[in-house]
């Protein structure tokens, strides 16, 4: 009786038929087959009101999406059935009905039955549904499934893709006017540049993609392009996990060795030792390198150009336009642009009173370069000596305007004359110490770049040694020496680090030629016919130290120089000492040629990797302070006012005892020995003398007493 009305109940009954279904599909396929045929009645019913909530429709489509796999053949045309729902009724499906289908989708992707290629491009055009949890959803689902698909091998057919389809939601928001397209395509952005921060789609197609968006007519979406260039010069990789729930395995087997040997400890010991391995490959993975994103754009020249002149238009408010400004002067700065329009409406801006006029200041600083042109770069520096280095404006204007002079001179040394500079040199001596901290710094940098355009007596000692002996070499415009070697900044410092054979080429193919019989590496071979000695034990090397010892000489230090060249001045100096000072000088100048010598070998001999070419940019940012920070310098602390001044008194006192006497206060470390006898057994303390002649009290001892007690009692109480 049971089983038949169980049999009964399974039509109507769908999770427990899907249970038994899974379990045996063979011997319910009758009754699959009658709800599948209940689903195409109840999808035709549907279509003609698809603004309906059918609940019954929803329950079957989760049904047959989760044994669709038992029965391939017969629900072949299922998935694709849904989608076209999807694509004809998107707008106007009831939301519920909307969220089954999707979720049906998700799980049929999750199995394998439909292709990404597919199911993607649906799920980006349902963005325009107004549906906030669905757009949840789907961007969830979305970058967790491009992000699957990549972790093996890079999946390109599915990235162009996916790609070529958001460039063309980008279009379809700049030339339509609806919501739901302008909502379609800040989702297909925010998909491109979380995928970018966590190393999936770091290519240079991405990052075109989303410098297509800075152009957007839509606030919202040029203004999430245009953070997401200001903000990955730092490549962003994912979190990495705290060590804190890292097992401690050796305390693991300690306990193992003394307590009782049980299975659930081996198994937590096993769970334990693959967590630490899991931890320890992932911490000996090779390190990805990231270029920078402005250094993936196919053409920085039209970028820049194209970003000007939105910034120009003057359409926008003026947050977005100090951003834009941000951005065209970081591009100008890394890829060493022309763009000579731009500099004259940075003076436009270029007041104290102007809203956010560091960051002017920080744009003007970044553009510059050592191919822009000096005398478009002076009128700048003019603009920023006449309206902030002047007595008449605060100190603090006066610092920000002799930084930023310092920071445009660092990058284009030619861009000031002498007279202006001397000028501002006189404000070393100025009673603020901030102004006169900057006045000396910008001594400092003209005393290594060009110390004739300085003052003699502000051009120092060690760059009035370096000009007589012809170390400091003359600055020209568009120099060689100013742009690196044969274009390569930053290799310099490259050669100051120690380099390996193999690193950076991880997951670079080696092709090995079919013609060679030899195994193994690389051999040298030497170019004449002298025999190639191999040194079979240490003793031979000790050997030939004996033979050949080096004499090490004492190198003159930096005091010392000095010391001997100011006595050459005066025609203090022997004839040994002059001798030995010249053949000082003469060192470090065969020094420095050795250094040069060693950086043109390493451009011209080494390959160098993709690994090279970000360290390189590492370093060079790395050396360089931010921008930010050098234009404000150091400041002195501001008075405080008195509501300042309150919420620090206040906030000193938070966690603190009440000042005052602690008369009366019965919080105390212990008790007196009083109150320990009360607390005493009777038997302890009755052979105590207070005690036994308490009991012989007379009557009026005892009326006294209580008296006593009566009016202590009355005093405590006032």
């Amino acid at each position: 009786m049971g089983k038949r009305n169980r049999e009964a109940l399974l039509p109507t009954h769908l999770p427990q038929l899907q249970n038994l279904i899974k379990r045996d599909p063979k011997s319910y396929e009758a009754e699959f087959l009658q709800q599948y045929r209940h689903f195409q009645s109840s999808l035709a019913i549907f279509c003609l009101k698809p603004d309906e909530e059918a609940k019954e429709l929803s329950d079957l489509v989760m049904f047959l999406s989760h044994v669709l796999q038992c029965y391939p053949k017969e629900t072949e045309g299922l998935p694709q059935q849904i989608v076209d729902i999807l694509k004809e009724h998107c707008m106007v499906l009831h939301p519920e009905v909307r969220k089954v289908l999707v979720q049906a989708l998700i799980l049929l992707r999750h199995k394998g039955v439909l292709d990404n290629t597919l199911l993607l491009p649906l799920f980006f055009t349902l963005f325009k549904c107004k549906d906030k949890h669905l757009r949840e959803q789907l961007y969830t689902h979305i970058v967790t499934d491009i992000k699957t698909s990549n972790i093996k091998t890079k999946n390109n057919k599915l990235n162009k893709t996916l790609q070529s389809f958001m460039f063309t939601m980008l279009e379809s928001a700049k030339t339509g006017n609806s919501d739901e397209n302008v909502i379609a395509a800040k989702k297909s952005v925010d998909v491109c540049i979380d995928l970018y921060n966590k190393n999936v789609w770091n290519d240079a197609k991405t990052v075109n993609v989303i410098a297509e968006a800075c152009f957007s007519p839509v606030p919202k979406i040029s203004v999430t392009a245009i953070k997401f260039f200001l903000t990955t010069d730092e490549p962003k990789g994912e979190e990495e996990e705290e060590d804190d729930d890292i097992p401690d395995l050796r305390k693991m087997q300690q306990a193992n060795v003394v307590s009782k040997k049980t299975k659930s400890k081996a198994r937590k010991l096993d769970a334990a030792k693959k967590k630490i391995k899991r931890k320890t490959a992932v911490k000996e993975k090779a390190e990805v390198f990231n270029f920078s994103a402005l250094h993936l754009l196919n053409d920085p020249q039209g970028f820049a150009e194209k970003l000007y002149s939105k910034l120009a238009s003057k359409e926008d408010r003026w947050e977005i336009r100090i951003m834009r400004m941000n951005l065209v002067s970081r591009v100008i700065g890394l890829h060493q642009l022309t763009l000579l329009s731009f500099y004259p409406m940075l003076i436009k801006y270029l007041q104290p009173s102007q809203k956010d006029v560091t960051m002017v200041l920080v744009c003007a600083a970044q553009a510059s370069h050592p191919l822009v042109p000096p005398d478009v770069l002076e009128t700048v520096l003019k603009a920023i000596a006449n309206n902030f280095v002047t007595d008449r404006v605060a100190n603090e204007v006066m610092v920000v305007g002799l930084n930023g002079i310092r920071e445009i001179c660092s990058r284009q040394p030619l861009a000031i004359d002498t007279t202006l500079l001397q000028d501002l040199t006189q404000y070393k001596n100025h009673r603020d110490k901030s102004v006169m901290m900057a006045a000396r710094s910008l001594i400092a940098l003209f005393r290594e770049l060009n110390p004739e355009m300085l003052l003699r007596k502000d051009r120092g000692k060690t760059a009035t040694v370096r000009m007589k002996d012809g170390s400091i070499k003359a600055v020209h415009y568009g120099d060689a020496s100013t742009l690196g070697i044969q274009g390569l900044q930053g290799i310099e410092l490259l050669n100051e680090e120690p380099a390996d054979e193999n690193e950076g080429w991880e997951g670079w193919e080696e092709e090995e030629e079919s013609d060679s019989g030899e195994e193994g590496g690389w051999v040298n071979v030497s170019d004449g016919e002298e025999d190639i000695n191999i040194a079979m034990s240490d003793d031979e090397e000790k050997e030939k130290k004996k033979e050949n010892p080096e004499q090490k000489t004492r190198r003159m230090g930096r005091r010392a120089l000095k010391k001997m060249q100011d006595a050459e001045d005066n025609e203090e100096l022997t004839e040994e000492q002059r001798q030995k000072l010249q053949e000082e000088t003469q060192a470090r100048r065969e020094e420095e040629k050795k250094k040069q010598d060693a950086i043109m070998k390493l451009a011209t001999t080494r390959i160098l990797t993709p690994a090279d070419f970000a360290r390189m940019n590492e370093l060079k940012v790395a050396n360089e302070a931010d921008v930010v920070f050098a234009i404000l310098g150091p400041r002195k602390k501001a008075k405080q006012d008195y509501e300042e001044r309150m919420a620090s008194i206040q906030e000193g006192r938070e966690g603190r005892e009440k000042f005052g006497s602690k008369k009366g206060n019965k919080d105390r470390g212990s008790t007196t020995n009083r109150e320990k006898s009360r607390n005493k057994n009777y038997v302890m303390i009755a052979h105590k003398r207070d005690v036994v002649m308490k009991s012989k009290r007379s009557m009026k001892d005892k009326q006294v007493a209580h008296r006593a007690a009566i009016e202590k009692q009355k005093r405590l109480k006032h």
